[in-house]
C-alpha cells in the first residue's frame, strides 16, 4: 500500500471513531457550531433557583462559559439566581448527568462572592448555561462569559468580558468597561465613566457622564449625548457622534466621520471622509486622500494633509489655517483671519461682508478665486508667478509686471499692508465681486 493510501486510510479511521464517541455522548469536543448542526439530538432543559441571603460583600463576580448572562438591579437584600441548562444529547439520563456536572459553584470570602458556571473540562457546544440575576443596586459586578448576550440593567462600577456575545449595559451608576471582540455593545445612561474595547463590534454608546474610551476594529461606533471628553481609536470604524459637549480625540483610517453640534475635535485620519455640523470651539484635523465638509464652526479650525478636498461654510472662530495639495478648497461666509498653503488645485474664497480679518494664500500651481464682498474697500494685492490675474472689480487696481511676476494692489494708502494677500505660481488668480 502507498504512503498516500496509508495516511488517508487512517485519517478515515480516526474520523470515524470520532464521530462515533460523540453521537453516543461520550467525547465533549467544542466546535462552535449553530443548533442546526445537532439537529439529530434532542434539547432537555433543567432549571434551577438559589438565593443568596446577606450579610455578604459588595461585589459579585459572575463567570460561564456558554450562555446568556442577564443580571437586573432589586431593592430586596437576598441575590436570587435563577439557572437554565439546556443540554442537546440523545439520552435524556446523560443530559442529566452534564447538568449536574454543570451545576453552580458559589464561593465567598471577605471581598466578593463568586457564582460559577464554569466548568473544568474543556467547553462543550451541547451545553449551555444561561444565568438569570436579581441582585441589589449598590452591588459591584464583574462579569465573565465566553458565547452568548450579556445584559446588565441597574448596579454600579461594571464590567464585563464577554469573547463572543453580544453586550447591553443600562443605568449604570457609576463606571463601566466592557470587553468583547465580534458581536455589538449597547450602552445607556452611565453615570461615571465608560470604557469600551471591541474588535468587530457594531457599538452604540448613549448619555454618559463621565468620560468615554473606546478601542474598536472594523466596525461602527455610534455616540449621543455625552457629557465629557471622549477618546475613540476605531482603526477602519464609522463614526457618527451628536450632542457632544466635551472634546473629542479620533483616530480612524478609510471609513467616514460624522460629528453634530459637538465642543472640540482633535482627528488623525487617513483616508476617511469627514463632516462636521455645529462645533463651538477649535478643531484640529489631520488627513489624507478624501474630503472634509465644516459647517457652522465657532472656534479655531486648523486642517492638514494631502489631497484634501475642503468645503467649508459659516466659520466663525478667530483662525483657519489650511496645509493641503491636489484637491479643491472652497469656503464660504467666514470671518477668521485664515492662512492657506496649497498647491495643484483651486482655492475659492468668499469671506463674510462682517467683521474680515486677514486672510493670506501662498499657492503653488493653484488656481485662486477670490469673491471680494460687495461695497467693502479691503487693501488687497494679488500676485502670480508666470500665471495672469483676472481683476473684476469695479475699482481698478494698480498693475506691475516684472521679471514673470504679476501684481495687482488696490484699496492700499502709501506703505499700507494689504489684509487680503493672494499669491500662486503658473496658474490664475481671479478677483470678482459677489453678486
Amino acid at each position: 500500500m502507498k504512503f498516500k493510501e496509508l495516511l488517508l486510510l487512517l485519517v478515515i479511521i480516526i474520523a470515524g471513531i470520532i464521530f462515533y464517541h460523540a453521537q453516543t455522548g461520550n467525547l465533549d469536543l467544542y466546535i462552535e457550531l449553530g443548533d442546526e448542526f445537532f439537529t439529530q439530538y434532542d434539547l432537555f432543559t433543567f432549571e434551577d433557583e438559589q438565593q443568596l441571603i446577606p450579610p455578604f460583600p459588595k461585589k459579585i463576580e459572575i463567570i460561564n462559559q456558554q450562555g446568556d448572562v442577564k443580571v437586573y438591579c432589586t431593592d430586596r437584600k437576598e441575590v436570587s439566581i435563577y439557572t437554565q441548562k439546556k443540554i442537546r444529547h440523545k439520552i435524556k439520563e446523560k443530559a442529566r448527568e452534564k447538568a449536574k456536572e454543570s451545576e453552580i459553584l458559589i464561593n465567598q470570602d471577605s471581598e466578593k462572592i463568586i457564582i460559577s458556571a464554569e466548568r473544568d473540562r474543556h467547553i462543550n457546544s451541547r451545553v449551555r448555561t444561561d444565568l438569570e440575576l436579581y441582585i441589589p443596586r449598590d452591588f459591584s459586578l464583574k462579569i465573565s462569559n465566553s458565547y452568548g448576550l450579556v445584559e446588565v440593567k441597574g448596579m454600579k462600577n461594571v464590567e464585563i468580558i464577554n469573547k463572543n456575545g453580544k453586550v447591553t449595559a443600562s443605568d449604570i451608576n457609576e463606571n463601566l468597561k466592557v470587553l468583547t471582540s465580534y458581536k455589538p455593545i449597547y450602552v445607556e445612561n452611565i453615570s461615571g465613566n465608560c470604557q469600551i474595547e471591541g474588535l468587530r463590534s457594531q457599538i452604540s454608546v448613549i448619555k454618559v457622564k463621565g468620560e468615554t474610551l473606546i478601542k474598536n476594529k472594523y466596525g461602527s461606533i455610534d455616540l449621543f449625548d455625552l457629557s465629557q471628553k471622549v477618546t475613540i481609536n476605531g482603526l477602519h470604524c464609522q463614526i457618527t457622534g451628536k450632542n457632544i459637549k466635551g472634546p473629542i480625540e479620533a483616530e480612524n483610517s478609510y471609513e467616514p466621520i460624522e460629528l453634530s453640534n459637538i465642543n472640540a475635535a482633535k482627528i488623525r485620519a487617513d483616508n476617511s471622509p469627514i463632516k462636521i455640523f455645529g462645533a463651538q470651539n477649535k478643531l484640529d484635523i489631520k488627513n489624507k486622500y478624501n474630503r472634509i465638509q465644516l459647517n457652522d464652526i465657532y472656534g479655531n479650525i486648523n486642517i492638514e494633509g494631502e489631497s484634501l478636498e475642503i468645503l467649508g461654510e459659516n466659520m466663525f472662530g478667530e483662525s483657519i489655517s489650511i496645509s493641503s495639495s491636489y484637491r479643491n478648497i472652497d469656503l464660504n461666509h467666514f470671518t477668521a483671519e485664515t492662512v492657506i498653503s496649497f498647491s495643484h488645485g483651486k482655492i475659492t474664497l468668499s469671506p463674510s461682508a462682517k467683521d474680515i480679518k486677514p486672510i493670506t494664500v501662498k499657492g503653488e500651481y493653484a488656481e485662486i478665486d477670490f469673491i471680494f464682498p460687495l461695497g467693502l474697500e479691503i487693501p488687497i494685492q494679488a500676485q502670480t508667478k508666470s500665471g495672469q490675474i483676472k481683476w473684476e472689480l469695479s475699482q481698478k487696481g494698480v498693475e506691475q509686471i516684472s521679471n514673470g511676476f504679476s501684481i495687482i494692489k488696490a484699496f492700499l494708502e502709501k506703505d499700507e499692508k494689504p489684509i487680503v494677500s493672494l499669491f500662486t505660481t503658473y496658474s490664475t488668480i481671479l478677483v470678482r465681486e459677489s453678486s
